[in-house]
């Protein structure tokens, strides 16, 4: 390989670690390998390639994908026993799943550099799910999706903002709903158990061959963690509709409103009292695809997004005013009332034999209304004009090159780039080397360029600025070199992913005191390094059983403040899961999730090493003229543990769940 000249560009990183592990990969798999190719069965000419959209808006086997993906079917998602989004990525490497409250989970991609999943983009049909305003991040979002209604996810793990720019910078998460022909008839969901659960999801599907329809109607309820205020009661309904248009051109239409009841806040705290938090969300989203050739696509989509916060508290700490004449009547509002509009063109094509790209454009505005968080009636919003491209290119036997960039203005930071360059090396058939170096950067939201957040104190007929953003923070940044192995042993039933990394953050966003009154500015500070190495086996061991092993490994350095360790990852994290169908449509899964301990938010809230172990029975059978499922979850079985922080305990309890599902 250091034979070849155009690995020359990456001569400018330390590249000993990686040549060592890709060394490492070749010896150990590639008897394996060699033995797998000698002596094939017949069904493996049949074993299906994954297929993929997320890595570079091209579809790719994984093979071919310019950084590592993880594919969780609608299969994994049911026996998993997740009742969320964020649940369901514990089977991904790397992903730490937790939340600030049990009424927001998180997951965050190794780092944990914010507990509201702001570095990582998280679509849906393709459609951006994220906030702008004071907490920002993708945790509210992720809840609005109902699990029933996705037929994949893909999992980028690494920078993609090549692809999909700001906020792509620490991975791709991306829900494939199912196509509303495959969810024809009626389903009904009820599920109950401690801790307060009760959810229920009805879905009715309809159409012909010209167009199909689906309506689903979803509630989701919980007590949330143990010794904290944070229940949570939710409804909501989306529509999918998949229409042909023409014969060469398809319409996808969807739409949803989702309504939360979040509890929040901590007793006996008089900066954070129990309340409850309103949200709401609706959206809009129109795609029409259409087939040019074979080999040519273009595409149009336009997204309109709105959310409202309703999220406001009177401060009543007695000991803030000097005398008791004075009422303690300092009102605490963090609403706000956002809006997205996205429009986008993409268009595909075969350039030659062994030559693709895809390129296109893209306009976005972010706005937002909140007189407590901006002091202003007024709506201030950010615009983003941006083009991309990505060229896939099989320019020697067995090497294939992806080269992508993301350029665009922003109206508040002005213009950015975000490129990659990823060789991919065939070195035998069903195995693959890759190896590249990316460039991503994330704006700031509009609450970190636009703050200006006052407290009226009535007792002194005074306004006391917290929060007043100079306007001067500029988007972080992120360098990532690596290297990952992709392989296939189809005899075996089995897949291998590896990942190797090192990530360079820079300029990161971070709120400091500014030495006037009690403000706060936002400020752009050193950064931080991390490396790590992280792995994925899935393993068929027979036509009924499935191993699932993921873990990962990772350092992290800050510089500059670097001996302030406010937040720091954990140095492992592990999951494993069994997966076995039993006879008369029984089926038995067990889920071990273990982490090293880490930090949030600081020394004062470090967690301790945590496992948890989940196990769910299912048994399917015929009720009627309809399917049904009936399931028992027990996550926690070991017993209750700590989550997120040790400051303010935050229990995740021992919880047992039964599922009835049925299909007419």
């Amino acid at each position: 390989m250091t034979d070849v000249p155009l690995a020359t560009p990456f001569r400018r990183h330390p590249l000993g670690w990686r040549r060592a592990f890709m060394a490492a990969v070749w010896t150990l798999l590639a008897p394996l390998a060699l033995a797998q190719e000698s002596a094939p069965s017949e069904l493996d000419f049949f074993e299906p390639v994954p297929v993929v959209l997320t890595a570079t808006r091209l579809a790719q086997p994984l093979s071919d994908t310019p950084g590592a993906v993880t594919v969780v079917d609608r299969d994994t998602i049911r026996r998993s026993g997740a009742r969320t989004l964020a649940d369901v990525l514990r089977l991904v490497p790397g992903y730490m799943v937790s939340g600030y409250n049990g009424a927001n989970p998180v997951a965050a991609y190794h780092a944990p550099l914010d507990e509201f999943g702001a570095r990582n983009l998280v679509l849906v049909d393709g459609r951006s799910v994220y906030s702008i305003t004071y907490l920002a991040g993708t945790t509210r979002g992720m809840l609005a999706v109902p699990l029933d209604d996705i037929e994949r996810v893909e999992v980028l793990r690494g920078s993609n903002s090549a692809v999909y720019g700001a906020n792509a910078m620490f991975g791709v998460i991306n829900v494939v709903t199912r196509h509303a022909a495959d969810t024809q008839g009626a389903a009904l969901s009820l599920t109950a158990g401690s801790n307060g659960i009760r959810d229920a999801l009805a879905r009715l599907g309809w159409g012909d061959e010209h167009a199909s329809h689906r309506l689903t109607v979803a509630h989701r309820a919980d007590d949330g963690y143990r010794f904290v205020h944070d229940d949570t009661r939710q409804g909501g309904l989306s529509w999918r509709s998949d229409a042909r248009l023409a014969a060469d051109t398809d319409l996808l239409f969807t739409a949803g409103y989702t309504q939360m009841q979040l509890g929040e806040g901590e007793p006996g705290r008089y900066g954070n009292p129990p309340r409850t938090v309103g949200w709401r969300q609706a959206h809009v989203q129109a795609v029409v695809t259409r087939q040019l050739t074979e080999t040519e696509q273009v595409r149009w989509s336009l997204s309109w997004d709105e959310e409202r916060v309703r999220d406001a508290y009177i401060y009543q700490d007695p000991d803030f005013y000097p005398s008791p004449d004075y009422t303690p009547d300092i009102l605490i509002d963090a609403g706000s009332s956002e809006r997205r509009l996205n429009l986008e063109y993409q268009h595909q094509k075969s350039l030659a034999p062994g030559l693709r790209a895809v390129w296109g454009a893209g306009w976005k505005e972010d706005s937002a209304v909140s007189q407590p968080l901006f002091f202003t009636p007024d709506r201030l919003g950010v615009r983003d004009a941006r083009v991309f491209g990505n060229v896939e290119w099989a320019f020697l036997d067995r090497w294939l090159l992806n080269v992508g960039v993301f350029a665009g203005h922003n109206s508040d930071t002005g213009s950015y780039a975000s490129p990659r360059v990823m060789f991919n090396h065939h070195f035998l058939p069903d195995h693959t080397l890759r190896f590249g170096v990316s460039s991503a950067q994330k704006a700031p939201t509009l609450f970190q360029s636009h703050a200006n957040v006052r407290y009226y104190l009535p007792a002194y007929a005074l306004y006391v600025p917290t929060f007043v953003s100079s306007g001067r923070v500029q988007p972080e940044s992120l360098h990532t070199t690596e290297v990952s192995y992709y392989g296939r042993f189809p005899g075996a039933g089995l897949t291998l992913d590896v990942r190797a990394y090192e990530e360079r953050l820079s300029q990161e966003i971070k709120d400091r005191e500014t030495g006037v009154g009690m403000e706060k500015d936002f400020q752009n500070l050193d950064g931080s390094r991390v490396r790590g190495f992280e792995y994925q086996v899935k393993w068929a061991l027979d036509a009924d059983t499935d191993l699932l092993v993921n873990q990962s490994f990772n350092r992290l350095q800050r510089s500059g403040e670097g001996g302030n360790f406010e937040r720091l990852p954990p140095s492992r994290l592990s999951t494993l899961g069994l997966m076995r169908r039993l006879p008369q449509g029984w089926d038995l899964s067990v889920w071990w999730y273990s982490q090293s301990s880490m930090m949030w938010r600081g020394l004062n809230s470090r967690l301790g090493n945590t496992q948890r172990l989940d196990a769910r029975l299912a048994k399917q059978f015929r009720w009627g003229h309809s399917r049904a499922e009936a399931a028992l979850t027990v996550q926690a079985l070991g017993g209750d543990q700590a989550e997120f922080t040790s400051e303010v305990p935050s229990v995740f309890t021992r919880r047992a769940f039964a599922t009835l599902k049925l299909e007419f």
